[in-house]
């Protein structure tokens, strides 16, 4: 055998052999967030793998007659101590029963290159057809958390109801409800009390209801709510004698907190008349009008009066357009809220003011009003009638006039000047400085207008937050080295999500990958997308070689850069 295939030799075993070492410290845990579920009931499975290096080692997702095994979630971390790094991966499984009974969940298994490490132990789920109290309190005292539904479109309500069930005093609950992110959140009323029978016992109730509203699209989490609250329990004394053996009252300090929701939050369907503006739920339109007849030089009022249950807040208002107007003045929207019920109602107002100049006749056109209603899954549009207001000659009336005194009403002049004959037309200098004043008023009111559509274009609201992610990345390089790393990472991902318009934020990098090519990423684009994120995750832990020009960190954030400026350039397209 020659030297050099010695050598070779060498070098291969002395790359196995830590890699081999290093799977075989590979460790795998299961663990179940309650073992006993009622039937119409979910249980929470987390598998944590913790393994040396910076490899990822993900588990096999567990096959289970008799439950249906949904991922959850997935996250994350490092460790460094003395010099060691290890990654742990946690991946978060929903698991729902089909029929009662017990079900052992298999021993979870990674598969390492070279090598499989040791299976996690197995654990027993009992599922029984009444509900069970969660793990997080005991049967005397726990939480839930509810909600209407799991599927929505975009700016849809979702009322999650917080209980906590009490068999025991309780003194000054407070809920302390998420804000989920990605949500816009509304409190429906005050908490309320009752009574309710939960696996054959009486509990008191303790209800809040709350209204959320998602504003992205994507899979988005409720949860969990925590309550916080005062338990009196009652302790007998060892002692008989001791107080004639009557019990003391102690006072504990308790925190229950409930389970999650995962919600599935859809775009809203193509086919959107073009009056619609973003308002989702169930509503309609009144048009009122303050005077039927005018004055030139008078005011009128028009009013647009939204109404029904949904995100009003977000709802844009209808336009008011009219001719036969020589000003038109709108005033700030003023919405009120409807909170007593077990959805979220209330009113939205908006005044426009026309002011004709001239006698004749004032028209209105038709107002607009389009939204998208989700239970029938359509978009809606109420249009109101053409509006006309006669519009007389301004000053006073005759019969105002006869009861002036009689007579000129000024001395006429026999002679023009300064002391002369009194001209009531305007001088050449102020008729045109009051053109010049009107046309600087429509050129600001089509600026405006132009502005207000480029702000509404999709492709330029995408461009403008790449640029910014792109000015952070760069600042960052030439300021803070440190953080360039992760600020690529996340710049590389919003990129991406807005180049093919989708929501990533929150999700693993596995399932942000299956969004995208969901969207119409390519399976290149894909690959290169992992690979760019991936070289990122190793630079993280070496983020000094960030800054040193013409290293391979250097390198990937260039990489990372390239890519970035690509997505931007076809969003211009």
């Amino acid at each position: 055998m020659t030297g050099s295939r010695i050598v070779a030799i060498v070098l291969a075993c002395a790359a196995i052999l830590p890699a081999a070492a290093r799977a075989q410290n590979v460790h795998v845990e299961a663990e179940l967030d309650r073992e006993e579920i009622g039937i119409a009931e979910s249980a929470i499975l987390t598998v944590t793998v913790t393994a040396p290096g910076t490899q990822a080692y993900r588990p096999e997702r567990p096959e289970i007659p008799g439950l249906r095994v949904e991922p959850f979630g997935e996250s994350q971390g490092f460790s460094w101590v003395n010099g060691r790094v290890s990654r742990t991966v946690t991946s978060i499984y929903r698991l729902r029963p089909e029929r009662t009974g017990d079900f052992t969940i298999p021993s979870i298994v990674v598969r390492a290159p070279g090598y499989a490490p040791p299976p996690s132990r197995p654990v027993v789920l009992r599922v029984r057809n009444e509900a069970s109290p969660s793990r997080e309190s005991s049967h005397d005292l726990f939480a839930r958390l509810q909600v209407d539904r799991t599927r929505v479109y975009w700016n849809q309500g979702v009322t999650a109801r917080f209980t906590l069930y009490s068999r025991t005093r309780v003194e000054a609950p407070i809920w302390d409800p998420p804000s989920a992110s990605g949500f816009w959140a509304e409190v429906l009323g005050t908490p309320r009390t009752g009574r309710a029978v939960v696996g054959g016992q009486e509990y008191d109730t303790f209800e809040l209801d709350v209204v959320y509203f998602p504003t992205r699209t994507g899979r988005l989490q409720v949860g969990p709510g925590r309550i916080h609250a005062q338990v009196l329990r009652r302790i007998r004394q060892p002692d008989p004698w001791s107080s004639l053996g009557m019990p003391e009252t102690q006072v504990e300090e308790v925190e229950l907190v409930t389970a999650p929701v995962l919600i599935q939050v859809m775009p809203l369907p193509g086919g959107a008349p073009p009056e619609f503006r973003g308002a989702v739920g169930d509503f309609r339109m009144d048009v009122r009008l303050d005077r039927v007849a005018t004055r030139a030089g008078e005011p009128v009022t028009v009013s647009t009066v939204l109404r029904g249950s949904g995100n009003l807040a977000s709802a844009s208002d209808p336009d008011v357009l009219a001719t036969g107007a020589a000003r038109r003045h709108t005033t700030a929207a003023t919405t009120a809220f409807d909170r007593s019920g077990h959805e979220l109602r209330g009113e939205r107002r908006r005044d426009t003011t026309l002011v004709p100049e001239t006698p004749g006749e004032l028209v209105i056109y038709p107002v607009r009003f389009s939204w998208f209603d989700p239970e029938a899954e359509r978009y809606r549009t109420q249009t109101a009638d053409t509006i006309r207001v006669r519009v007389a000659a301004g000053g006073g009336t005759s019969d105002s006039l006869a009861l002036a005194r009689p007579g000129p009403l000024a001395a006429t002049r026999s002679r023009p000047g300064t002391a002369g004959r009194l001209d009531l037309d305007a001088p050449p200098a102020a008729r045109a400085l009051a053109l010049t004043s009107l046309l600087a008023t429509a050129g600001a009111l089509a600026m405006g207008r132009m502005r207000d559509r480029a702000s509404r274009d999709p492709r330029r609201r995408r461009r403008i937050a790449i640029d910014a992610r792109l000015a952070e990345l760069r600042d960052a390089r030439a300021n803070d080295p440190l953080r360039a790393a992760g600020m690529a990472s996340l710049a590389v991902r919003d990129a991406a999500a807005l180049r093919h318009d989708v929501t990533v934020e929150g999700l693993p990098l596995q399932d942000s990958l299956a969004a995208l090519a969901q969207a119409g990423a390519g399976e290149d684009e894909i690959e290169e997308i992992r690979r760019v994120l991936e070289s990122l995750d190793r630079l993280a832990f070496a983020p000094d070689h960030a800054a040193a020009p013409g290293s391979a960190g250097a390198s990937t954030l260039d990489e990372a850069e390239r890519l970035i400026q690509r997505y931007r350039e076809e969003i211009s397209r």
